[in-house]
């Protein structure tokens, strides 16, 4: 188990909570099942509904089983901790940093400075020279990796690349 967050307030009228957390968007949302609250000292599992990043340091979690306010006002100040395999994917995307990327139409467009999680949906920056692209980072958009030689190779949609 890994810490989480904390719910810091109610959000709504339909049982959402705020989850104040270090880093929200190291979460998998779309591999969180399940987290567990510490209620009157023991860890209580809770069926995840709905995970939403707000910020890098915040998301608005709706719980099974709390469908109101009230329910929702039991839980803040409660901590919250996942199971430590729904944040693996994310560690395993920072080792992305520093790959060249290279785009089946452009060639070598530049490197990861470091990967963005918006909602959800992952984002490689890639910084070459003084220009930036954000490129979503989606199995359907790689075409091939070499770990060794550390290069990304990708056909990314059109548009989305601005060269030097």
């Amino acid at each position: 188990m890994q810490y989480i967050g904390k719910f810091v307030k109610t959000h709504g009228f339909t049982g959402v909570l705020l989850l104040a957390a270090e880093q929200a968007a190291d979460v998998a949302p779309e591999h969180l099942r399940e987290v567990f609250v510490v209620v009157d000292g023991l860890k209580v599992p809770f069926p995840v509904e709905i995970f939403t990043l707000r910020t890098e340091n915040s998301a608005l979690v709706k719980l099974e089983f709390v469908n109101s306010a009230d329910e929702a006002a039991e839980l803040t100040g409660c901590d919250v901790f996942a199971e430590v395999k729904f944040r693996q994917q994310e560690s395993e995307e920072k080792q992305w940093t520093g790959f060249a990327v290279h785009d089946a139409v452009y060639g070598r467009i530049g490197v990861i400075a470091r990967m963005e999680n918006f909602n959800g949906n992952r984002v490689m920056q890639i910084i070459n020279g003084e220009k930036e692209n954000l490129i979503p980072f989606h199995p359907e958009l790689i075409t091939e990796v070499d770990r060794k030689g550390k290069i990304l190779y990708i056909h990314a949609p059109e548009g989305s690349i601005r060269l030097p």
